[in-house]
């Protein structure tokens, strides 16, 4: 009888402990309203890929009943104290993601990049996840994903929770920008994401 006790009272720790690991992701899409952020040749606007990437990950978010925050879900702007004041909660392990898109003057520059801060509150819990999307978008990405530890956007600086920001690809790029704009390629990495965020 005591032995049963034991496992009984084990495993009600262990369900507490699951309980307590709820989720909640917090997704951001950089820029919107008057602030289009970069424009590609062809006129698409780094505003309008960002909220479809952002849109993307709820859905995905969703199905895995994580509770999900939208900073915005139109074409509208948010300031910086809108964009990121969240704090850590007990029992929930919180996670901020702010999509940007890159771009440059020259035309050959490739690839996702994910940016978290190194010096930011939480930043080991930052880097972590970074790690693991770097290994999970490789699959997506043939030039390679890379990380960046010196993130310097304010929302990801400050943050007072683990914080990245993703880079899906290069609007000055012919060839990422095709990616980026393609529906199947934002959910699967909104997949990617998830099954990282969950594992």
């Amino acid at each position: 009888m005591k032995k049963i006790a034991l496992v009984f009272t084990a495993l009600l720790a262990l369900s507490a402990s699951v309980k307590a690991e709820k989720i909640k992701l917090i997704i951001d899409a950089a820029h919107g309203g008057n602030d289009a952020g970069a424009r590609a040749v062809t006129g698409e606007k780094e505003s309008d890929l960002c909220l479809q990437f952002a849109n993307a990950l709820k859905d995905e978010a969703t199905k895995k009943n994580i509770d999900v925050v939208m900073i915005r879900t139109a074409d509208d702007y948010k300031t910086l104290n809108e964009r990121n004041t969240f704090k850590p909660e007990a029992g929930v392990k919180s996670l901020y993601i702010s999509f940007h898109m890159n771009s440059e003057n020259t035309k050959t520059a490739r690839g996702a990049v994910i940016q978290y801060n190194g010096k930011a509150k939480d930043a080991a819990a930052s880097r972590l996840i970074a790690e693991k999307l770097q290994s999970s978008f490789n699959r997506l990405n043939d030039m390679g994903t890379q990380i960046d530890e010196n993130c310097k956007a304010m929302v990801i600086k400050n943050s007072e929770i683990p914080a990245i920001l993703i880079e899906p690809g290069y609007m000055s790029n012919e060839h990422d920008l095709r990616r980026i704009k393609d529906k199947g390629i934002q959910q699967e990495m909104a997949m990617l994401i998830i099954k990282d965020i969950v594992e």
